[in-house]
């Protein structure tokens, strides 16, 4: 691929801030990725108005959802937020989700996003987690109990899904899905995020003096 890899993240109305934090801000900086990885993050929304955050943030989105250049999209993010409570409402990012599952694009979800996947059958065919396995038989569309994982995050066939209790996760799994990161380098990334070791980050500083040198 001679273009950069294009990543977008989906602003949902009262989205939680947290659940894509380390995310964004990997893929954004480029610090810790390979060298030579080059990549477009972009946020887009139902509209240009400006998207408001449980915790207060008013984040502006770059493009609409009808503005994206479908065919160049490499992966999708779906972070939680109240407003996947309505399905209906959701149906313009379902239904691009749904295209871009059928064509083998990475889609990854957290927390509601992950129930909305559930609702109109995405999950049906592939590994998952999410919140509560019990809340996700309540969609008549959802016929994936067999498949659910209580795990942190889960990858399966390009999809992507996590609790919410679980970002630093949900990152991991996108980062080893489009392999932006060495293995070294996601070895120590988790070590620091997920498991609080200080020795991590001297090792992703290792990491970047290599890719530098």
């Amino acid at each position: 691929m001679n273009r950069p890899l294009s990543v977008v993240v989906y602003l949902p109305e009262k989205m939680a801030d947290w659940e894509v934090g380390y995310l964004m801000a990997e893929l954004k900086t480029g610090r810790f990725l390979r060298a030579g990885v080059k990549l477009n993050l972009t946020t887009a929304a139902k509209s240009r108005e400006a998207v408001p955050t449980m915790g207060g943030l008013s984040l502006v989105p770059e493009q609409t959802l009808a503005e994206l250049d479908e065919q160049n999209i490499d992966a999708l993010i779906l972070p939680g937020g109240e407003s996947w409570a309505d399905i209906a409402a959701e149906q313009e990012v379902l239904g691009l989700a749904t295209r871009l599952k059928a064509r083998g694009v990475p889609i990854a979800a957290i927390c509601g996003a992950t129930e909305a996947l559930a609702a109109v059958g995405l999950l049906n065919d592939v590994a998952h987690t999410s919140n509560s396995p019990d809340f996700l038989k309540s969609f008549k569309e959802y016929r994936g109990a067999e498949l659910y994982r209580n795990e942190f995050a889960v990858r399966d066939n390009h999809v992507i899904t996590a609790g919410s209790w679980a970002p630093v996760e949900l990152a991991a799994q996108v980062f080893a899905e489009l392999e932006v990161m060495t293995e070294s380098a996601l070895a120590n990334w988790l070590l620091f995020w997920a498991d609080r070791e200080v020795s991590g980050i001297y090792g992703l500083a290792a990491e970047q003096g290599r890719r530098s040198a």
